[in-house]
């Protein structure tokens, strides 16, 4: 996986530095499919179409994630 960093505004540095570990692995898989899908459209204006993809995907991996948990906690 590669690294890359992100400049924003004080505020929202601030909010991301206080997320819990677990919120700032959610959010980093987000923003990461996020980017994906916008590097690989072929429709670049399609932002809400893009929008709408990824939180689908963020959805079911969140439900597959919380799935793994349960299973494990009842293993």
């Amino acid at each position: 996986m590669e690294r890359i960093v992100l400049q924003v505004d004080d505020a929202t540095g601030r909010a991301y530095q206080n997320f819990s570990p677990d919120a700032k692995r959610e959010f980093n898989q987000i923003l990461s499919l996020f980017l994906k899908e916008v590097i690989n459209d072929s429709e670049p204006d399609n932002d809400e179409a893009i929008f709408y993809k990824v939180c689908r995907k963020a959805e079911k991996n969140v439900l597959v994630q919380k799935l793994s948990t349960l299973m494990r906690n009842e293993e």
